[in-house]
This record gives C-alpha cells, sequence and structure tokens, in this order.
C-alpha cells in the first residue's frame, strides 16, 4: 500500500477514502476475518501509515482525512516500486514493460490517444489522471483506446476530463473497480453499459453537474460500495440506488435541484456513511432512513431548505458515532430523531451555523458515550443542556 502511493507526485494531497478505496481495487487490502469489513482494514493501514509519520499536512473534513506525503519518504516509495508503478511526464517517455500502475500528472498535454509506449503494456491496472492545473483534457480517443488495449484495469481515475459521453464499451471492462469522473462538467449521460461493471466498487460523478441522469439500470451495480454523485436531478427514482445493497459510502453534493431523496433508502443494509452537501432545494428526508441500521456517520451541510422534520411512529434503528449539522438555517428545534437510538454510540457532535436553532435535545446530557460536542455560531442557542452535558462527563465547546 505504501509502494502504490508513489503513482502520486511529490506535494499531492491524498484523501483517505479515495486512496482506501485505490488500495483495494488493486486487491492490496486483505481481511482473514470475514467479519472484518476491509474498508476497515484499508482505514488500520492508513492510519499505520501515519502512525510512522509517512503522511504530514494533515486537515479533516466530514470525518475524512487529507494529507501530503513527505517528500523524502516519496522518494523511497520511488525506489521500492520503481518497476511497477511511474509517472508519464511526456509522450517520448519509455516506460517499462513490467508497469502496472501509470498516472498522468500533466494529463493536459498529452496526445490525444495513448501514446505508443504504454499501448502495449497488457498487465495495466491502474490510469490516473492527476491533473491539480485546473485545465480541461478532451479525452474521447484516449478512452476508447484504454477500453480496448487494457481488459484488465482496475483503476480508471478520468478527473477534470471534458467529453460529453462515455463510450458504450466502458461496460467491456469486466475487472474495473474503481471509475472516477470527479469535475468533469460536460458530461451529459452515461451509458447504460456501465451498469454491466459488475465488479465496480468506487463510482465517483462529483461535480458533474451536466449528468442529467443516473443510469436506469445502476441497481445491477451489486457491488458498488462508495458512490459520490453531483446531479441536476430533482428527485432519485426508488429502485435504483436503494437497491445498493452493497453500499458502505454515500456522498450526494452539490445536486442545487435536488427535492427529495430515493424513497427506499432501507434497501441500504449495509450503508455506514451518509453525506448531503450543498443541496440547497432539498425539502426533507424520507422516514426509511431510520430503517439503515448500519449507518454510523450522517453528515448534513449547506441544505438551506432542509427541516429535518420526521413523522413519529417508526423507530430510528440506527446508532451514530458522529453527527455533523452544518448551515442548516431551517432547523427551529434540533431533530432528536436523529440521535435517540445513539445514547451508547455517539462519539462526535458538530452542529455549526444553524442560525435559527434555539434549544438542543436534553437527552444529550443522558448519553453513556460522552461525546464530544461542538457548536459554532448557533446565536439563537439555549446552552442549557449543553452545560448538563458538559457536567454529566461530555467534551463540550461553544463558540
Amino acid at each position: 500500500c505504501f509502494a502504490y502511493c508513489s503513482i502520486f507526485p511529490k506535494d499531492y494531497q491524498l484523501d483517505d477514502i479515495e486512496l482506501v478505496y485505490l488500495w483495494m481495487a488493486n486487491g492490496l487490502v486483505q481481511s482473514s476475518n470475514e467479519n472484518q469489513e476491509l474498508e476497515d482494514v484499508g482505514f488500520r493501514y492508513f492510519k499505520e501509515l501515519c502512525s510512522r509519520c509517512f503522511f504530514q499536512d494533515f486537515s479533516e473534513y466530514y470525518g475524512n482525512v487529507k494529507c501530503k506525503m513527505h517528500d523524502l519518504i516519496h522518494d523511497l516509495a520511488l525506489s521500492i516500486t520503481q518497476n511497477e508503478c511511474s509517472m508519464f511526464l511526456d509522450s517520448t517517455q519509455q516506460i517499462a514493460k513490467s508497469v502496472r500502475h501509470v498516472s498522468f500528472p500533466h494529463p493536459e498535454s498529452l496526445p490525444k490517444d495513448v501514446p505508443k509506449s504504454l499501448q502495449n503494456l497488457e498487465s495495466m491496472r491502474t490510469i490516473c489522471f492527476l491533473n491539480e492545473r485546473r485545465e480541461r483534457i478532451r479525452s474521447e480517443m484516449f478512452i476508447k483506446t484504454c477500453c480496448s488495449k487494457f481488459q484488465y484495469l482496475r483503476v480508471l481515475d478520468l478527473t477534470r476530463s471534458s467529453f460529453e459521453e462515455l463510450p458504450a464499451s466502458i461496460g467491456n471492462f469486466k475487472h474495473l473497480k474503481y471509475l472516477s469522473l470527479w469535475m468533469n462538467f460536460n458530461i451529459k449521460r452515461l451509458p447504460n453499459s456501465i451498469c454491466k461493471l459488475q465488479s465496480l466498487q468506487t463510482l465517483i460523478l462529483y461535480r458533474c453537474w451536466n449528468l442529467r441522469e443516473l443510469p436506469k439500470d445502476i441497481r445491477y451495480m451489486i457491488n458498488l460500495r462508495f458512490l459520490w454523485i453531483t446531479t441536476p436531478q430533482m428527485y432519485f427514482p426508488t429502485g435504483g440506488i436503494g437497491c445498493l445493497n452493497s453500499l458502505r459510502f454515500l456522498f450526494i453534493t452539490e445536486c442545487s435541484h435536488l427535492e427529495y431523496l430515493f424513497e427506499d433508502m432501507q434497501g441500504l443494509k449495509n450503508l455506514r456513511k451518509l453525506a448531503v452537501l450543498d443541496c440547497e432545494s432539498l425539502i426533507s428526508l424520507p422516514q426509511s432512513i431510520k430503517c439503515i441500521t448500519t449507518l454510523d456517520t450522517l453528515c448534513i451541510d449547506g441544505c438551506e431548505n432542509l427541516e429535518l422534520r420526521m413523522e413519529e411512529g417508526e423507530e430510528t434503528q440506527f446508532s451514530l458515532q458522529r453527527l455533523e449539522l452544518r448551515r442548516l438555517p431551517k432547523i427551529l428545534d434540533f431533530p432528536e430523531w436523529l440521535i435517540r437510538g445513539s445514547t451508547n454510540s455517539l462519539k462526535v457532535l458538530e452542529v455549526e451555523q444553524c442560525n435559527s436553532l434555539r434549544e438542543l435535545p436534553n437527552c444529550l446530557q443522558n448519553m453513556a458515550s460522552h461525546p464530544e460536542i461542538r457548536i459554532i455560531d448557533c446565536p439563537k442557542l439555549n446552552n442549557n443542556p449543553l452545560q448538563k452535558a458538559e457536567e454529566a462527563g461530555s467534551s463540550t465547546s461553544l463558540s
């Protein structure tokens, strides 16, 4: 796992969750215990590398970690894996036939097609665009060649590409486990053939603002574990995302027209983390969210029309460890149903810029887990329950 990090250039900002799924895609994360999640093993690997000072410059967002690799450590990783991993810097560069993982730190300078020196690498497993310069990359021919040449590809990361459609031949990647179209502002549709990718674990469609809809057969992507989406849709139909019962992480971000989530959330039988961010038209969460028994992290931020009210009736079945509520101006009273089943599990509660919030629930003072509570910029809040929670043993901060 450490050696694989050499595909990233020096001073590149790494993301723990994406790194873990890249490792998983290449079979670098193994578990001897069938009850242990591969993600947990991967995060343990990441923490072990952190404890050995291989990474630095840490920052946290919504419970995830960003960091960089120390320059000297990066040199060490390169020396270990120079025959398997390579950064492709220009089209004249010669690549050893043993190379399996290739990154493109400057993909905007690539020719339209896959360079000849790469086309003979039949054992290619990873292709990553690492475009931090923000140039758009028109890469239709590049992708078509990848589809025809690299049948054993595990990772295809096309960050900041600018094509409008993926070729239907994308469905031929029988071994593909990681596909990212991060910040492709032009793509309008995904071919339904993408749903043939039965091995796919990770699909990243972050800031694909013009992606009109998800493929109609997305329910057949039975091994998908991490889905990150941006779309102009007003709602997600039932029988789609809600059927992805292998999903562990679901990030729904910057969906400016989205008013409703899918009603069949109870089908997400293994979901651990749900993040709903900057969906300003979102009105409510479905009642079925209460039925996601495995949910341990919920982050909601920048949803200015969301009230978080829930009908009484069915009890909340999840036990959260982390709850983050930010920039939710419609919330007057704390949605107690979110933490009703979490008195023994909640570790972190963060509430920030909820300008209309008047009070916290009294149940905070009786939580056996003594969570860390951080309240920031909530000017109308009566902090009496917070003071009592502190007296009961919770770590609290109010600013």
